[in-house]
């Protein structure tokens, strides 16, 4: 730059003159490229890099009458793998995966307005079968052996000032297509198991409800109290929820509720069993360490129930369900930046008429966040 000043200053004809006025902004433009090396070599203010951004979550459920229970019937395994993505800017923009911005295009104004939004995708496996594994004969007073093999896609819609700002807000839609009958690998899945524990097989397989397609389509509304200060120290949630499910596999309405308290709580929608709508994760407040107890229930008003009143279209085993069900959990949450741990005891109250006794099961949860 001082240079350019320079020569422009020099006595010259008004021709030359005016060349130079008309070529300055080039000529500055060259002096400023010479001057980068000098500057670059002049001692900087260091700048932090920003934190990486959140991808997301992974998590892993299984559920299963061996833990702590000690039987094989009734609901007898269940595994769930899902994924739930950080805060987007947008279900239906160009960058969201194809299967997920399909979902909420087709929608539409459905979807409520949101502060935040997130999507997830899920796979799974439900295990049923009767009391007694031994006989391969078919059992009518009993239910059915059965499974349900399936993938899902979910979308969150998050206002964290509901209510005037008195409540976090969470609205789930998901849609679930999968298979029930053999070829969800019930007996597969069961009796490989059995081998690796050198357990006897379950024998009747050969009766549960033949193959047919299913379609759910799940909707969840969720909100979160809490007390002051339940993300920094000691607090509690209270997190109620509602909704319903609709298809060929489950149709039922849902509410209940979470109550949790402990250390530092996480800034989710609370612990779930597996089923539909269950997932959340975290927003950016991730603490070192929390640790918290939570207790909670859910109950249905179930119009179907494929895996007691078997196929739509064709004869199967079956049996007349109960037409109220309801879940009861208590259990222990430990949270981490990178990971959450969770278990819980459940008992579930009797599915179907003529069942001598209710359920308790086992479910274990661990979440890694990316």
């Amino acid at each position: 730059m001082h240079s350019v000043v320079k020569k422009a200053s020099k006595p010259v004809n008004h021709r030359l003159h005016r060349a130079h006025r008309m070529n300055f902004p080039s000529l500055a433009g060259l002096g400023a490229l010479a001057a980068l090396p000098a500057l670059a070599a002049e001692p900087t203010t260091q700048i932090a890099p920003a934190p990486a951004p959140h991808r997301g979550s992974l998590t892993v459920y299984t559920e299963n009458d061996k833990y702590f229970a000690g039987t094989d019937q009734a609901y007898t395994n269940g595994l769930k793998i899902s994924w739930l993505s950080p805060d987007l800017r947008s279900l239906t923009g160009e960058d969201t995966a194809a299967p997920a911005r399909w979902f909420a295009r087709t929608l539409g104004d459905l979807m409520p307005e949101g502060h935040g939004y997130k999507i997830g995708f899920s796979v799974g496996q439900n295990l049923y079968t009767p009391v007694d594994t031994a006989t391969p004969l078919y059992q009518p007073d009993d239910r059915p052996y059965a499974a349900w093999l399936y993938g899902g896609v979910a979308l969150h819609v998050i206002n964290p000032d509901a209510l005037g700002g008195r409540a976090a807000r969470l609205d789930v839609f998901e849609l679930n297509v999968g298979v029930v009958g053999p070829s969800a690998l019930g007996e597969e899945t069961q009796n490989g198991f059995h081998d690796i524990i050198n357990v006897d097989h379950a024998e009747g397989w050969a009766n549960q409800i033949h193959d047919e397609p299913g379609v759910n389509l799940i909707y969840e509304r969720r909100y979160r109290f809490s007390t002051d200060g339940a993300r920094d120290g000691w607090g509690a949630d209270l997190i109620p929820h509602a909704g319903f499910s609709l298809g060929n596999v489950f149709t039922y309405a849902n509410a209940g509720a979470e109550l949790r308290a402990g250390w530092k709580l996480p800034a989710d929608f609370g612990s779930n069993l597996i089923r539909p709508t269950g997932d959340s994760n975290p927003d950016d407040r991730r603490p070192p360490f929390g640790v918290f107890l939570f207790g909670a229930f859910d109950a249905r008003a179930v119009a179907r129930d494929i895996t007691l009143d078997g196929n739509t279209f064709k004869d199967s085993p079956s049996i007349d369900k109960q037409p109220f069900v309801a879940d009861l959990y208590a259990g222990i949450g430990v949270t981490t930046p990178y990971l959450q741990l969770r278990y819980a005891q459940a008992y579930r109250t009797k599915e179907f008429k003529g069942q001598e006794d209710s359920q308790v099961f086992g479910s274990i949860s661990a979440t890694i966040l990316f």
